[in-house]
């Protein structure tokens, strides 16, 4: 009984823990040739082909940049639309918003798994032998018996790029991984915070 406790409770913190990393930032890079470079006049463009999510995206980016005091505008209130992939559509939104850097943000992949958790007991087994005939026999006859349940997964990874408008040179990048993200404002605020805290690390911000 004192086992299946402390499995249970190993289960609960290790599902704590799992939740709470849920977000993370995998790599971040800095250009080392910059004495010193600080963020202002941004312009913050969200690729995406949801245009609800790249709205809520760039405003709460947007939104946390001012509260560092850094001066931001979200792309979308430049180009409805997402901007075309060409240099002349890109310089007239840069050129409308008079901003001096870029920050944009990108898909790099999503992977779905599905995946079959056995019933938890079934875990156990190690720990049982020692309970001898009596307490395995019940034990691996309802690991059997008992249906396990079918799980999926959904990982993404997005990639955070910050160009110089002037020199066109990448000054910053960052992939971030979640894990069954819910495409909330609440999401995106986690999301944007690894990179803030990041980019105060390396003095952007």
């Amino acid at each position: 009984m004192k086992k299946l406790l402390y499995f249970s409770l190993l289960l609960i913190f290790s599902t704590l823990f799992t939740s709470c990393s849920a977000n993370r930032l995998l790599s971040s890079w800095k250009d080392s040739s910059l004495d010193q470079y600080r963020l202002q006049n941004l312009l913050v463009v969200g690729v995406s082909q949801d245009e609800t999510k790249r709205r809520i995206y760039e405003d709460t980016f947007v939104a946390s940049f001012k509260k560092v005091d850094v001066q931001a505008v979200p792309s979308y209130t430049v180009c409805k639309q997402a901007i075309e992939p060409s240099k002349k559509a890109l310089q007239e939104v840069i050129d409308k918003t008079g901003a001096g850097a870029v920050l944009i943000t990108h898909l790099v992949g999503k992977n779905e798994t599905d995946y079959f958790q056995p019933d938890r007991r079934l875990n156990l087994m190690g720990s049982s032998t020692s309970s001898g005939l009596y307490g395995y026999y019940p034990l691996i006859y309802h690991s059997v018996y008992t249906p396990g349940a079918s799980t999926s997964t959904t990982k993404i990874i997005l990639e955070t790029n910050i160009y110089d408008v002037q020199s066109e040179k990448l000054l910053w990048s960052a992939r971030s991984q979640s894990i069954d993200p819910v495409m909330t404002r609440k999401y995106y605020q986690e999301l944007i915070n690894l990179f803030l805290d990041d980019l105060k690390k390396n003095d952007f911000i």
